[in-house]
């Protein structure tokens, strides 16, 4: 009997237990070796967002919340009965801190956080050399920028540097790094990435990078494969092994079963549109060149990405401006709309394709007659043209995906999901279980503990068909384009 085989004879009738820390909430899940969640948790955490595209976390608040979802799982599903943690996470949210204390250093700026746009623009190099070196740009949004502010404005930052104690590194490095005592300061390529600071092509921390930053290297955690040994978390006198550690994006696609010439769209918080372009490193001006999760087996995929800033939160936006609803009377007031609004959800400014963080909201088609259905179909109708822009750029490139996956918690409107459809004049695949980037995160950890062979794929509940003709939909579509171009002029 092989090694192999004796392990699975261990694991097979246990659980993995499956982190999402996302931008809105903590989710945890217990997950079996088949792919399939028997238990689940979540804990709302919004960040404090003071205006001005300032949006950070408090890093006690966001640490216990983190714990408590995953604990509450443990002690449902029985840490006796766990095989393996795994987790993943938003991206370029980063926290900074202190590792003789393990206090952080500075707020815990979110990758929605824009305070730090000086510190990007006053990097030497340049957009071409960024993206040649990351597969990304240098905005605010990514965490060097973020970790060169926070130097240069929280004290208790630049002393430890100087005491040689400063750890900076993404949200999910610093949750196990307390998980295990310490003892592991690591993060795997998906997130490393995001950092700005990761040379995609050489898959290590770029010196180059960190000096045009103002980042120290020696701060940075070590980078293993998305599935890989990531220490042990003492739960209850038992030693529970973490195996998967990702990005949230890309845990998703690798839930999906997203190969080359397919492609993904995942809504939450925001929505990420990612087609996986094979192994090549396809680069695309106007796009990311995101690396797809990673074993110790083969090399990565590259996913060309294209992130749309506001997808969920734009209804909260609503919510904020005085636009009252719940979230599960969005499709009944979509199908009452009459007169759907036109909106940019620019908040935070535009992602791709535009990249423009200049524009702020922009409402237009607004009259007497305009109701609450004609606000929320207004928002459903942005956030699915704003995926399409994406989608439409790509295909001018000649990346046209012969299958497309919908996720997330917003795949479960079916306004947008219709819209969605109808707009890319593209049959989409939905799938049964929207929490992909658990599953993701929890398929990466069978795999390393080498029990994927049982994993199913995730089933698809429905696909949606376009009920629009394509000069129709090219209408709506040309008239979107128009609408941003005169916002973009008329910004608020």
């Amino acid at each position: 009997m092989s090694s192999g085989t004796r392990k699975e004879k261990i694991v097979t009738d246990k659980m993995i237990v499956s982190l999402d820390l996302g931008t809105s909430g903590c989710r945890a899940a217990a997950v079996s070796l088949d792919g399939v969640i028997k238990k689940r948790k979540s804990i709302a955490l919004v960040p404090v967002r003071r205006g001005g595209g300032l949006s950070e976390y408090d890093s006690e608040a966001l640490f216990s919340a983190q714990r408590e979802v995953l604990n509450a799982v443990l002690d449902e599903t029985g840490p006796q009965n766990v095989a393996a943690l795994s987790l993943s996470s938003q991206r370029s949210t980063v926290v900074l801190w202190d590792k003789s204390s393990g206090k952080a250093v500075a707020p815990v700026l979110t990758w929605e956080d824009g305070r730090a746009a000086k510190e990007a623009e006053s990097c030497t190099l340049t957009q071409p050399e960024i993206h040649a070196l990351t597969g990304l740009y240098k905005t605010p949004y990514f965490s060097a920028p973020k970790i060169a502010w926070c130097l240069k404005n929280c004290p208790q930052a630049a002393a430890s540097l100087q005491g040689g104690n400063l750890a900076a590194a993404p949200v999910a490095s610093y949750f196990i790094w307390r998980l295990t005592g310490g003892t592991v300061f690591a993060c795997d390529p998906t997130l490393a990435q995001r950092t700005l600071l990761f040379d995609i092509n050489k898959h290590s921390w770029s010196g180059k990078l960190c000096r045009a930053f103002g980042v120290p290297a020696e701060a940075l955690p070590a980078v293993l494969p998305s599935a890989a040994d990531y220490g042990v978390y003492d739960y209850k006198g038992f030693k529970i092994p973490i195996r998967a550690c990702a990005g949230d994006q890309q845990a998703a696609a690798y839930a999906m079963g997203v190969t080359a010439g397919m492609c993904a769209v995942n809504y939450g918080t925001g929505a990420f549109l990612l087609y996986n372009a094979g192994a090549e490193q396809k680069r695309l001006a106007g796009v990311l060149s995101s690396l797809s999760v990673s074993t110790e087996e083969g090399a990565e995929d590259i996913l060309l990405e294209g992130p749309v800033n506001a997808a969920g939160s734009v209804f909260l936006w609503l919510n904020a401006q005085g636009v009252a609803f719940e979230h599960s009377q969005i499709d009944v007031l979509c199908q009452s709309a009459k007169r759907p609004v036109w909106l940019l959800p620019a908040l935070g400014g535009l992602g791709a394709p535009y990249w423009d963080f200049s524009v702020s909201p922009v409402v237009a088609g607004l009259s007497a007659q305009t109701k609450t259905d004609d606000w929320v179909a207004g928002a459903v109708r942005s956030v699915a043209f704003s995926v399409a822009d994406v989608a439409y750029y790509l295909r001018q490139a000649g990346c046209e995906p012969v299958k497309i996956f919908v996720s997330g918690g917003l795949s479960r409107v079916g306004a947008l999901v219709q819209f969605q459809a109808d707009i890319l004049q593209k049959e989409l695949t939905v799938l049964d279980e929207s929490e992909s980037t658990v599953l993701g995160a929890a398929r990466l950890a069978a795999h390393c503990l080498g029990v994927e062979r049982g994993w199913k794929e995730v089933c698809a509940s429905r696909t949606v068909s376009p009920n629009i003709f394509g000069v129709e939909a090219d209408k709506e579509y040309q008239n979107w384009r128009k609408f941003v171009g005169w916002a973009k002029k008329n910004p608020l």
